[in-house]
């Protein structure tokens, strides 16, 4: 093959530039990829000898040769795979990286924090052997009188359910009325039997069990328990109660003994 019939077979005046003859070659290729039936050999050995290239390849070696052609014939793909990895890393490293405390206690209702950080060193003197324990206050507001919560303060509720991440919830009474309606309370009667505290200045709080119709306890009242009242303000009313789906019982049941035993005594 010579120069002339190289120009004709990737269609070029003697005078293209170099420019033109990318420009030429790149459309060539697009047609091909496109399913044109075109001697893509030919083409390439035309292209091969207007532009030098088999000389600068051999050059540069065989490495940077095979990069060139996938980077060439496949860059659309791998922009695309990068971008694809990009998005499950983002996904996937939160979760690796996720905080999963053996214990959590949520006050979750009309609260304001109070000493929360005295809340959460008691237990954790209390429970030296438990070594991560997070103590949170969510704020859930109501809107207006109907009686619903804030859809973040809602949204935020359920995640915590629903994710296995709730062990031990203090309510007040609206939150405590809306957790059991979603089915999400352990109920606490075999907890009570097995700790046996002393709940004389408490109220028990009892519901029907849906799946077996049983009247259970599902909370308790500890309004006044001094631990409690110095960690939040706001409303008097403070049920402790256990999720469901707890991955920490034995934890859990440790932890509702403490609290539930008022350490002013």
């Amino acid at each position: 093959m010579d120069r002339n019939e190289a120009l004709r077979i990737l269609g070029l005046e003697e005078d293209s530039s170099r420019e033109k003859i990318e420009i030429k070659y790149e459309n060539l290729m697009r047609r091909i990829r496109n399913g044109e039936e075109l001697d893509l050999h030919e083409i390439n050995s035309a292209y091969d000898l207007l532009t030098g290239r088999i000389r600068e390849e051999e050059k540069a070696g065989k490495l940077v040769l095979f990069y060139r052609k996938v980077m060439f014939n496949y860059k659309g793909w791998i922009i695309l795979s990068v971008i694809v990895i990009a998005l499950l890393a983002s996904l996937i490293v939160p979760m690796i990286n996720k905080r999963v405390p053996d214990l959590t206690v949520s006050f979750a209702g009309r609260y304001g924090s109070g000493d929360i950080d005295s809340f959460d060193e008691y237990l954790q003197e209390m429970m030296p052997e438990t070594e991560d324990i997070l103590v949170e206050v969510m704020y859930l507001d109501e809107e207006g009188e109907s009686g619903e919560f804030d859809t973040g303060g809602r949204t935020r509720l359920s995640a915590l359910l629903l994710t296995d991440d709730a062990d031990i919830l203090i309510t007040d009474d609206t939150t405590f009325n809306y957790i059991r309606q979603d089915d999400a309370l352990m109920s606490l009667d075999e907890m009570i039997e097995r700790m046996n505290p002393d709940l004389s200045n408490y109220e028990l709080i009892y519901g029907i069990e849906f799946s077996t119709g049983q009247k259970k306890i599902f909370g308790i009242d500890i309004g006044g328990n001094k631990l409690a009242d110095d960690a939040v303000y706001g409303v008097d009313i403070q049920i402790i109660c256990v999720a469901e789906r707890t991955r920490h019982p034995e934890t859990v049941e440790k932890a509702m003994g403490i609290i539930l035993k008022d350490r002013s005594e």
